[in-house]
């Protein structure tokens, strides 16, 4: 059986190419329950070669799981930025004897104009202490609503996030005002970006060097076209060992 770490639409696009190029079974790990729903119409194609399960494991549970399912291989597909996942992903798998492959999204191209680029939300706090009254909208999504909030002290801070009940508790819980939500599935097009910088009067975005598949070029070329400066916080670096950035790739050369 092959485990999946997903969560992601890269690890969505996998699976389906797995069950039509392999007669593997799969098991796909997500953190949230949306995360799971969004499986829902490749278990139905799957027609049983398909187990998913919804929760945030911890090292104990990964060991658990491999030995459960009788793993062979991990394909982390997590998110660029779950790089803790990541980390105990390698971990358990070096333990436990089995083969891990790293999926990893291309890093986009896309210059400097009005590009400024940070290797942590701190480094991004302090270059917004200079600026008072202006319009912020964040694209970070849910798990940095604590961290990035003191922005919103001297400026107008805007969230985009999911539209699910639980991030949308989670703001309000810290304080955002529902005036501050635009809770909206991604990824979004460069036409609805140009129109949410053009509604909100936006003069910084936030975003992660997420990659094609995240939407950050389109975000990227809106905000060009707006005249809206990009803050952009670099993405972690990990030791994953032999890496793909392409589906197709990955499985021709490790599982046909």
């Amino acid at each position: 059986m092959i485990w999946i770490v997903g969560g992601t639409g890269d690890s969505r696009e996998i699976t389906g190419k797995l069950l039509e190029r392999t007669d593997e079974k799969i098991i796909v790990t997500t953190a949230t329950s949306y995360g799971e729903k969004l499986l829902e119409e490749y278990k139905d194609r799957g027609k049983g070669r398909i187990e998913t399960i919804s929760e945030r494991l911890d090292e104990k549970q990964m060991k658990e799981l491999i030995i459960s399912r009788n793993i062979t291989a991990v394909i982390d597909a997590s998110h660029p930025y779950a790089v803790n996942v990541s980390r105990s992903v390698i971990k358990v798998t070096g333990e436990s004897g089995v083969k891990y492959i790293r999926f990893e999204r291309k890093m986009l191209e896309y210059g400097n104009e009005n590009i400024e680029r940070f290797s942590s939300l701190k480094e991004m706090k302090v270059y917004m202490e200079k600026f008072e009254n202006r319009n912020i909208l964040s694209t970070l999504g849910s798990n940095n609503l604590a961290e990035i909030k003191e922005m919103g002290e001297k400026n107008n801070l805007y969230i985009r996030i999911l539209p699910t009940a639980s991030s949308v508790q989670k703001a309000e819980e810290l304080g955002y005002a529902p005036s501050k939500i635009i809770a909206i599935q991604g990824p979004v097009g460069k036409k609805l970006n140009k129109a949410i910088l053009e509604s909100y009067n936006i003069n910084f975005l936030i975003t992660k060097e997420s990659g094609e598949t995240g939407g950050e070029r389109e975000k990227i070329d809106a905000c060009r076209e707006c005249g809206v400066t990009v803050l952009v916080l670099k993405r972690p670096f990990l030791d994953y060992g032999k890496t793909y950035d392409e589906t197709d790739r990955l499985i021709k050369e490790e599982f046909e």
